[in-house]
C-alpha cells in the first residue's frame, strides 16, 4: 500500500550511536532498542523500536542508565513510523508507562500486550502499522481502561472501543460490536483475518473516519450491518455505511462487488478515505454529492475515468479528495458544472486559476502551467510517473501539500520569475526521486518540509535576492543525499530551524548568510561531511543552538563577532574538529557544548572578552581561576597539564574525555566540580601538586553529580585511579575515606639527587635537586624501586636556593617536553642565576615547552622567565631556526655555535655529555681543520714508524676507531679525545663546535687511552709505578702524583705499565691513512710537539739543511 512507503526509509538515519548529552527529541539507542528523549531535564524517554534481532516476547524496561550519567524512565511508546519492531510478538510495559502514541510497535506481528495500570493514554491510531493487533490484559488497577474476555480494548466503561485482536473468535466471518459500544476508533478491525461483515451496536453515535480506516487490510470486508432497536446515527444501505445526520457515505467495504457503484439519493458527500481500495469498483455514479472530503477516493485501482459531479462544491475540501488512484487518464466534468471545467483531462477551476487535478496516467513527459492558475491545488500531480519536466509561471502563488507527490520521473523543475510563490506546501515534492537538483524561486520566504524524501536530490539553490527568511523545523531531515544547498548571492534568511537539516550527511558546507539571527536545536546535527562552515565578519545571529552543529565534520571554527551563547550540545561530537575561536561577545559557553570533541585541542577566546579566556587551548573563566572546559584532543598518555592560575575544575570540565590517562592538578585548586571526570573510563593516574589537600567536601558527589564515577551508575573510577601527592600531605590523603577509594596513594620519590612525582603510569616531573654538578644532566629515567620513569618535565623553581658557585650548565636531552616557570633561576628575588649554558639536544621544540608560553605567563605582569637574559641556548643547527621561531623571546639567545674550546699551540684534549662535531666551522668558514684522535691500550714493541724508541702507541683518527664514519671530527658523548688542527697551529679566535647531528646512532669507541673527564671537575689518581699524561700548552706531560682537580670537558692519557725507562712514542695517521709525523713522550723528558724538524728516520734535527724532513706533522723539502 503506497500509503506505507515512509516507512521503508531505513532506520539508520536517525541514529547517532554516540549521542549521552541530551536534548529534547533527540534520538539515542540503548542496547538493541531505540528511544526519543520525551524530557532531557525530567529524564523520560519513548520507546520507538528495537533491532530486528529482537524477536517474541518484548521487556520495555521501567529506567535505562545510560552507562554514562543519566538514568532514565520510560514513559511512553511510539510516535515515529520509521522505527520498526519487526520480529516482536507480544509486549511487556512496565509500570512507568503513561502513554501510547501513534505508530507504535510498527511491523509487529502483536498476539499479547499488557496494559499497566498508570496508562492513562492511547493514541486512536496508536496500532497504524502493526500487522497483528494483540489481546490486551489491562491491570485492574488502571482506571482508564478494560478488556474483555476475547482481549479487545475498551475505555473504563466500555462505550468505546480501541481495538479487537486480530485472532478474535468469529462467526462464519462475522464480528458482533459489544452492545454498549458508541464509539468506534480507527484501529479497531484492521488486522482482523477473515472479517467480511461487521454488526454494530444499536446506539453507535461516533466512527473515527479517516487514515486508516476500520475496515481491515485484508480485504476481506464484504458489508456493514447495524443491529436494530437502537438510536444509532448512521444507517446502512446495500452494505455501505453511512452517517444520517451528515447525509455521508462514511465507508465502503474494501471487497463489495459492485463493479458500477451508484451513490444513493440524499447522500449528499463522501468522508474522507470513505471508498479505499475498492478494487472491484470500476466506475462511480456521485449522483446528488456535493462534496467530497480529503481522499475521499483513495487507491481505487479499478478505475480508469473520474467524472466529478456537476454540482460539487469548489472548496478547500475538495483539493486532494481523489488521491493515488494511480490507472486514472483522464479526468471528466460535466458540461453545465459551475464550478469545474476540465481541459485535456486535467481539472480546473472554472477561470482557470486553480489547478485541481492532473491524470497520473496521462502520457506527457513535459508540461507547463497555464499563466492563469494561481494555485497548484493539494496532490493535484501526486503518482504522474511519466512526466519528467514542468514550468511553473510567474503567476502562481501557491503550491499546497504534496502537490508533486511520487512523481517517479520528474528531474526538472523550473520557477519563472519574477515568482510569486512566498510559500511551499508541506511536503511538495515528496518522493519525487529524481530529482537532482531544484533552483527554487526568489520570491520564496519559508522552506518547510517540501523535498521530504526526494532520495535523489543533490543540490538546492537559492537565486540572489532571496526574500527567504526561514528554513522551518526539519525541512531537510529526511533528504538524506542533500550535498549542496546554496545561496547565489544575497539572502534575507533569518532562522533555521529545529533539525533542519539533521543527518544530512552528505552536505558539504553551509554559507550562512549574514542576516541569520538564529540556528535552532539540532539544525546541523549529523552532518558528518560538513567540514566548513562560512560566517559574513557582520554576522547579525546571537547564539548556537543545544546541537545546533552536533556530529559535524568541521575542522574548524571561528565564532561570528556578536554571538553571545553557544548552548549545551551545540558541537556534540564533532570527531575533526581541532579548533574554535571565541570572540569578545561571548558571555554563555555550556560546558557540555564540545563534548566528545576528541581531537579538540585548541580553544581560544578574544582577549577583551569580559566573561572568558583561554590559556593553552583551555578554556578559562576570565580570571583565569575556573576551567570551564579541557579541549579532549589535549590528553596524551605522558602528562597532561592545567593552568597553574587555576583554583576550581568546573563542571563536565573533563566529561568523558576517553584520552585522559592521567591529569596533573595544580597547586592553588580547592575544588572539583559536578561530572567534572565523570566517565574517564581510561583515566588512571591523578598527580595532586595541591599546597593542601582538596577537601572531599568541595569534590562533588552524589548521583547525577558525581565529580568521579563512584560505581553507583557508571562503573567505579576509584579502582583504576593511583594518586600521587606531596610528601608532606601523604598522611592526610592516607587518612581521609574519600581518598582512600582510590586504587594507591603515593607520595614523591628521590632517586639520585633529583625528586620526582609520576603525572602519569610512564612520566615524572622533576620537582627539585641538590645537585652541586657544573654540568648537570638532567637523567632520562628516574627509578622509584622496581618502577622506572620517562623524565618528561622539569618543574617549576627547579633551581631556586641552589648555590651559586655550582651548576654552571644544564643538559638535557628529548626526553625533556616542558620546563616549568623560573626552573633555572638560583635567586628569585634577584632573578639572577649561575647557570650560563643550557643545552637541548631535542630536535623537536614547540612553544608549548616553555611554561610561560604555554600558559601565557608574561600576560601577568610577572617574571615567570625559564632563563635569565644572559643564559646561552645551545641547540642543534639543524633546528636552531625552528627553536628561535617557536621560542621567540629567547631567539636572540639561542645559538649552535659553541665557542669554549681554543686550540693554541695545535694539540687539545676534550669531552663532553653530549655528542659534538668539530668540522662544522671549517665547512663554513674554510679553516681550523680539526680532527679526534683516540688510541688503544696496546703498547707495541719497537719503534715506531720514525724514530728509534722502545715502544710506540700508534694514534688514530675517531672515525677510524668506531665513530661516525666519514667525520674525523665527531665526537662521540663521554668520550676522551685528543684533538689536532691539521691545516695550521691554532684555530681560529671564533672557532666553534656544534651539538652532534648523528646522537640516534650508538658509537663504541672502545679501548681508549684517551680518558674524558665530565661533569665536573674530578681527581685523577696518579703515582711514579702508574702516571697519567696531562695536555699543556701543546705539549704532553707526565704526572706521577695524584691531580685533585682535573678540569671538566678535557681529556688525559693513561697507558699500560711500562719497564723503567722504556721509551715510547705516540704515531699519528693522517685521515688518509699514512704516517705524517713522530711526537714522542719517551721516559722522563718531555718532547716539544710544537715547530720542530724530524729527518726520515725519526730523528730531531736542530738546524735542518738541504733535504726532506717531518715538520708539524707534514712532509717539507728544503732547497
Amino acid at each position: 500500500m503506497r500509503k506505507k512507503v515512509f516507512i521503508i526509509l531505513s532506520v539508520i538515519l536517525a541514529i547517532s550511536t554516540h549521542l549521552f548529552a541530551y536534548t529534547d527529541g533527540q534520538i539515542v539507542k540503548f542496547g538493541t532498542n531505540t528511544y526519543k528523549v520525551v524530557s532531557a531535564s525530567a529524564k523520560t524517554l519513548c520507546f520507538l523500536g528495537c533491532d530486528n534481532s529482537v524477536s517474541g516476547l518484548l521487556v520495555i524496561p521501567a529506567t535505562i542508565f545510560d552507562n554514562k550519567d543519566v538514568t532514565f524512565t520510560v514513559t511512553e511508546v511510539g510516535g515515529d513510523e520509521t522505527y520498526l519492531c519487526r520480529n516482536i510478538t507480544s509486549v511487556k510495559l512496565p509500570d512507568t508507562m503513561l502513554k501510547i502514541n501513534w505508530g507504535s510497535f510498527n511491523y509487529a506481528k502483536l498476539t499479547n500486550m499488557n496494559i499497566p495500570k498508570n496508562l492513562h493514554t492511547i493514541a486512536k491510531i496508536a496500532g497504524l502499522y502493526q500487522l497483528f493487533s494483540p489481546k490486551c490484559t489491562v491491570d485492574p488497577a488502571n482506571s482508564h481502561f478494560v478488556n474483555d474476555d476475547e482481549g479487545a480494548l475498551y475505555s473504563k466503561d466500555m462505550t468505546e472501543l480501541y481495538w479487537v485482536p486480530s485472532q478474535v473468535t468469529l462467526n462464519n466471518g462475522v464480528y458482533t460490536v459489544n452492545e454498549k459500544v458508541t464509539k468506534i476508533y480507527t484501529n479497531a478491525f484492521r488486522n482482523i483475518v477473515g472479517l467480511k461483515k461487521i454488526i454494530f451496536p444499536k446506539n453507535l453515535a461516533f466512527v473515527q473516519k479517516g487514515y486508516p480506516t476500520i475496515a481491515p487490510d485484508s480485504h476481506s470486508l464484504e458489508e456493514f450491518e447495524i443491529a436494530g432497536g437502537g438510536t444509532a446515527t448512521y444507517k446502512v444501505i446495500d452494505g455501505v455505511l453511512f452517517d444520517e445526520q451528515e447525509h455521508q457515505l462514511v465507508l465502503y467495504p474494501r471487497a463489495k462487488t459492485t463493479m458500477d457503484y451508484h451513490v444513493p439519493d440524499g447522500i449528499k458527500s463522501v468522508g474522507a478515505y470513505a471508498i479505499t481500495s475498492a478494487s472491484k469498483m470500476k466506475t462511480i455514479d456521485f449522483n446528488q454529492v456535493v462534496k467530497l472530503e480529503l481522499s475521499a477516493l483513495y487507491l481505487d485501482s479499478g478505475l480508469v475515468t473520474i467524472t466529478l459531479p456537476k454540482d460539487l462544491e469548489e472548496n478547500e475540501n475538495i483539493e486532494g479528495c481523489i488521491e493515488n488512484c494511480p490507472n486514472v487518464k483522464e479526468y471528466k466534468v460535466p458540461s453545465d458544472s459551475r464550478n469545474y471545467i476540465a481541459e485535456d483531462g486535467i481539472v480546473f477551476s472554472k477561470d482557470k486559476t486553480k489547478l485541481y487535478f492532473y491524470p497520473p496516467k496521462k502520457v506527457k513527459t513535459a508540461y507547463t502551467i497555464p499563466s492563469t492558475v494561481l494555485r497548484i491545488c493539494k496532490r493535484a500531480f501526486q503518482e504522474a510517473d511519466s512526466l519528467e519536466s514542468i514550468t511553473i509561471p510567474a503567476s502562481v502563488n501557491t503550491i499546497n501539500f504534496e502537490a508533486f507527490r511520487g512523481m517517479d520521473k520528474l528531474t526538472n523543475v523550473t520557477f519563472e520569475e519574477a515568482s510569486s510563490i512566498q510559500k511551499l506546501g508541506g511536503k511538495v515534492f515528496r518522493r519525487s526521486h529524481a530529482l537532482k537538483e531544484i533552483t527554487l524561486p526568489s520570491s520564496l520566504i519559508e522552506i518547510s518540509d517540501a523535498f521530504i524524501q526526494c532520495n535523489g536530490l543533490e543540490k538546492i539553490n537559492m537565486p540572489n535576492g532571496s526574500k527567504l527568511k526561514e528554513i522551518k523545523n526539519d525541512a531537510f531531515s529526511l533528504t538524506p543525499n542533500l550535498k549542496e544547498f546554496n545561496f547565489l548571492g544575497s539572502c534575507d534568511l533569518t532562522q533555521i530551524g529545529t533539525n533542519a537539516f539533521a543527518n544530512c550527511t552528505k552536505l558539504k558546507t553551509f554559507d550562512f548568510p549574514k542576516s541569520v539571527t538564529s540556528i535552532g536545536r539540532n539544525a546541523f546535527s549529523g552532518c558528518s561531511s560538513m567540514s566548513y562552515v562560512k560566517f559574513a565578519p557582520d554576522a547579525t545571529f546571537l547564539s548556537f543552538g543545544e546541537g545546533s552543529l552536533a556530529d559535524c565534520g568541521l575542522t574548524s571554527i571561528d565564532i561570528p563577532e556578536k554571538v553571545s551563547k553557544i548552548e549545551r550540545d551545540a558541537f556534540r561530537n564533532c570527531k575533526v574538529l581541532t579548533k574554535v575561536n571565541l570572540p569578545a561577545t561571548v558571555t554563555h559557553v555550556s560546558p557540555e557544548a564540545f563534548k566528545f570533541c576528541d581531537k579538540l585541542t585548541d580553544i581560544k577566546v578574544d582577549k577583551s572578552n569580559s566573561k572568558y579566556s583561554s590559556i593553552d587551548g583551555i578554556l578559562l573563566t576570565k580570571d583565569k581561576r575556573t576551567l570551564v572546559l579541557f579541549p579532549p584532543g589535549k590528553a596524551n598518555d605522558k602528562f597532561t597539564l592545567l593552568p597553574p592560575s587555576i583554583t576550581a575544575i568546573g563542571e563536565y570540565a573533563f566529561y568523558e574525555c576517553l584520552a585522559l590517562k592521567n591529569i596533573t592538578i595544580p597547586n592553588k585548586v580547592t575544588s572539583i566540580g559536578e561530572r567534572a571526570f565523570g566517565l574517564c573510563k581510561n583515566l588512571k593516574t591523578v598527580t595532586f601538586l595541591c599546597d593542601a589537600m582538596i577537601a572531599p567536601a568541595a569534590i562533588k558527589q552524589g548521583t547525577n553529580v558525581m565529580a568521579f564515577d563512584d560505581g553507583s551508575q557508571a562503573p567505579s573510577m576509584f579502582p583504576n585511579i593511583d594518586i600521587y601527592v606531596r610528601k608532606s600531605l601523604e598522611p592526610q590523603y592516607k587518612s581521609d575515606d574519600f581518598y582512600k577509594k582510590f586504587k594507591s596513594i603515593s607520595a614523591s620519590f628521590i632517586d639520585g639527587n633529583g625528586e620526582y612525582i609520576p603525572v602519569s603510569m610512564t612520566d615524572v616531573e622533576l620537582l627539585s635537586t641538590t645537585t652541586s654538578d657544573y654540568t648537570y644532566l638532567v637523567p632520562s629515567v628516574a627509578s622509584n624501586g622496581v618502577k622506572s620513569y620517562t623524565v618528561s618535565l622539569v618543574g617549576d623553581y627547579l633551581f631556586e636556593g641552589k648555590a651559586a658557585d655550582k651548576v654552571k650548565e644544564v643538559v638535557l636531552r628529548d626526553n625533556v617536553e616542558y620546563i616549568g616557570a623560573r626552573a633555572f633561576i638560583n635567586d628569585l628575588a634577584t632573578s639572577s642565576s649561575t647557570v650560563e649554558h643550557v643545552f637541548f639536544i631535542g630536535t623537536s621544540p614547540t612553544g608549548d615547552m616553555l611554561s610561560t608560553v604555554r600558559f601565557e605567563l608574561d600576560e601577568t605582569g610577572e617574571n615567570y622567565n625559564e632563563f635569565i637574559p644572559q643564559c646561552k641556548i645551545f641547540v642543534k643547527k639543524s633546528v636552531a631556526n625552528k627553536y628561535r621561531t617557536v621560542w621567540n623571546k629567547y631567539a636572540s639567545q639561542i645559538d649552535y655555535k659553541i665557542p669554549d674550546v681554543k686550540i693554541a699551540k695545535k694539540y687539545g684534549t676534550f669531552a663532553r655529555e653530549f655528542d659534538t662535531d668539530f668540522s662544522e666551522y671549517n665547512k663554513e668558514k674554510g679553516n681550523s681543520q680539526v680532527a679526534a684522535f683516540v688510541a688503544g691500550s696496546n703498547i707495541l714493541p719497537g719503534g715506531g714508524d720514525y724514530g728509534a724508541s722502545t715502544y710506540h702507541v700508534k694514534m688514530r683518527s675517531i672515525d677510524e676507531k668506531q665513530g661516525l664514519v666519514g667525520n674525523y671530527g665527531y665526537v662521540p658523548a663521554n668520550t676522551g679525545v685528543l684533538l689536532k688542527v691539521l691545516d695550521k697551529d691554532d684555530t681560529a679566535s671564533d672557532f666553534y663546535y656544534t651539538i652532534g647531528e648523528k646522537d640516534n646512532a650508538t658509537y663504541n669507541v672502545t679501548d681508549n687511552i684517551m680518558h674524558g673527564v665530565t661533569v665536573n671537575n674530578a681527581k685523577v689518581e696518579a703515582s711514579a709505578t702508574d702516571p697519567v699524561y696531562v695536555m699543556q700548552g701543546g705539549v704532553f706531560r707526565k704526572a706521577e702524583t695524584t691531580i685533585g682537580s682535573f678540569p671538566v670537558h678535557r681529556a688525559y692519557m693513561k697507558t699500560d705499565a711500562l719497564p723503567s725507562g722504556a721509551k715510547i712514542e705516540l704515531v699519528f695517521d693522517e685521515v688518509g691513512g699514512s704516517t705524517t709525523g713522530i711526537e714522542t713522550v719517551a721516559g722522563d723528558n718531555v718532547l716539544n710537539v710544537g715547530d720542530v724538524y724530524y729527518n726520515l728516520n725519526g730523528q730531531r734535527v736542530d738546524r735542518p739543511q738541504r733535504g726532506v724532513y717531518i715538520r708539524n706533522g707534514k712532509k717539507v723539502i728544503i732547497k
